[in-house]
């Protein structure tokens, strides 16, 4: 599974993207994580290219760890992702 954050550096967002990809690496270790920098406020996780699992654009927040994984898990009960 491939994993991407991108995160705002305007606003200094990189700890927090930083702990979210340590945290996920704990839960889904075979995972490849990309690292995207932006600009305008961003903070978007992706999986395999395709599957948003949060955008900061859509709900005006930053995710919460647990809904993260947990929408992940989802996915993959789901058989959205493999």
């Amino acid at each position: 599974m491939n994993i991407s954050i991108e995160y705002c550096m305007e606003w200094n967002y990189e700890p927090r993207a930083l702990s979210l990809r340590d945290a996920l690496k704990e839960e889904f270790p075979s995972s490849i994580f990309k690292m995207i920098k932006s600009g305008g406020g961003v903070f978007e996780v992706e999986i395999n290219g395709h599957l948003n699992i949060f955008s900061k654009r859509r709900t005006g927040r930053f995710p919460e760890t647990y809904e993260v994984i947990k929408t992940i898990r989802d996915a993959i009960t789901e058989r959205r992702i493999g």
